[in-house]
C-alpha cells in the first residue's frame, strides 16, 4: 500500500514538472507596468519554431521567416514584452519552442495578475433601531483590502460594512475606512455619525458646513445678502431681461414696418389696376367724327332734286350719212 502511494506521488510530481514551469499563482502587476515574461537568456536558431499562447490562444507564431503577430514585442531571446499593460491583458502566458523537426526544447508559463489603482473611497451613513451601519464604498474586487478607522485608532474589522451598536457610539467619534491593493491605497474622508431615537442625524457638520457655504455664496462682500432671481444675482438677471425685451422690441418695430409697406404697395397696386380697368370701358372719343363738320357737310350738299340730269348717252351704231 506504502509502495503504491509513493508510486502515485512520484508519477504526480513527474507529471507536473515535465511539463516545463510550474505556475503556484499569479504575477501582480499594477496598470500601466511593464511586464518581461523570459523565455532564457539566449538566442534562438534560426530554424526554431516559436509559440506564445495567452489564455491558450495563440497570439505569436515564428517559423523561420514566417511570422504571425497580433501585436505583440518579442526580442531575439523569445521573451515576451508587455508595455503598459491593462487589465484586459491579465491571464496566463505559455511560451514553446520547438526545433526543426518538431521536437519540443524550450518551454515556459506565467500567469500575469494585472491590479487596478483602488478608487477614491467614501462613507455612508445608516441610522437603525441597535445602532449604526458604516459602509465603505465602492469594493468592487476580491483584490481589494479594507481597513476601518476610529478616532484614528484601527479597527480589527475588514469588511466593507462596519456595524457600531448605541451603547458604543459617542458623541463626536469619527469614523474612515481604507482601501488598498498591493500597488496602491487610499482613505475616504472621517464621518460624524449621529443617531437619536426620533429620526436619523448623520454627518452634521458636513451639512452644516455645506449649509454655511452656501450662504455665503448668496453674500456679497460686505455681508449683505445677494438678491436672486431666477437663482442668479438680481441686477444680472435684470441686465439680461433689459437686454432681451430690448431686442423683442427693436425685432417688432421692424416687423411692423415690413407689414405697413406691404399694405400700402398692395393697396397702391389695387388703385392701379382699378383705374386701368375703368379707362378701358370708357368710349375712344378721340376715333368719332365732329357732330358740328358733319352737320355743315350735310348742309352744303345739294338735295337730289336740285341735282342736274345726267346726259343722255348718245346711241349706238354708225355715225349718219348726210345726203350729197
Amino acid at each position: 500500500m506504502l509502495q503504491n502511494l509513493t508510486l502515485i506521488l512520484l508519477f504526480s510530481l513527474i507529471f507536473i514538472f515535465s511539463s516545463g514551469k510550474f505556475v503556484s499563482s499569479c504575477t501582480y502587476k499594477a496598470e500601466g507596468d511593464n511586464v518581461v515574461i523570459r523565455l532564457g537568456d539566449e538566442k534562438l536558431p534560426q530554424d526554431s519554431h516559436l509559440i506564445w499562447t495567452h489564455d491558450k490562444r495563440r497570439v505569436y507564431s515564428k517559423k523561420g521567416s514566417n511570422v504571425k503577430n497580433e501585436g505583440l514585442t518579442i526580442n531575439h531571446y523569445g521573451s515576451l514584452i508587455l508595455e503598459n499593460i491593462q487589465k484586459s491583458k491579465s491571464g496566463e502566458y505559455k511560451a514553446e519552442v520547438f526545433d526543426k523537426d518538431g521536437k519540443l526544447i524550450k518551454k515556459t508559463v506565467e500567469k500575469i495578475c494585472v491590479l487596478e489603482p483602488v478608487p477614491e473611497p467614501s462613507v455612508t451613513v445608516e441610522c437603525v433601531e441597535e445602532g449604526v451601519y458604516l459602509t465603505c464604498i465602492p469594493v468592487n474586487s476580491n483584490e481589494v483590502s479594507v481597513s476601518w478607522t476610529k478616532n484614528g485608532e484601527k479597527s480589527n474589522t475588514t469588511h466593507a460594512v462596519l456595524h457600531v451598536s448605541s451603547s458604543e457610539l459617542k458623541s463626536g467619534d469619527k469614523f474612515s475606512c481604507t482601501l488598498s491593493n498591493m500597488f496602491s491605497e487610499k482613505t475616504a474622508k472621517d464621518v460624524q455619525p449621529v443617531c437619536s431615537n426620533t429620526g436619523v442625524h448623520a454627518n452634521e457638520d458636513e451639512n452644516r458646513k455645506k449649509e454655511e457655504n452656501s450662504n455665503n455664496e448668496n453674500k456679497d462682500d460686505d455681508g449683505t445678502e445677494k438678491k436672486l432671481l431666477f437663482g442668479l444675482d438680481f441686477w444680472w438677471m435684470l441686465v439680461i431681461l433689459s437686454g432681451g425685451a430690448s431686442f423683442l422690441l427693436i425685432l417688432f418695430i421692424i416687423c411692423l414696418v415690413c407689414v405697413c409697406r406691404c399694405c400700402s404697395r398692395s393697396k397702391r397696386k389695387a388703385k392701379e389696376e382699378a383705374e386701368f380697368r375703368l379707362v378701358s370701358l370708357m368710349p375712344d372719343h378721340a376715333n368719332q367724327p365732329d357732330e358740328p363738320y358733319m352737320q355743315s357737310s350735310e348742309s352744303q350738299r345739294p338735295s337730289k332734286s336740285q341735282r342736274p340730269l345726267p346726259p343722255l348717252p348718245s346711241p349706238r351704231g354708225p355715225p349718219a350719212v348726210e345726203p350729197q
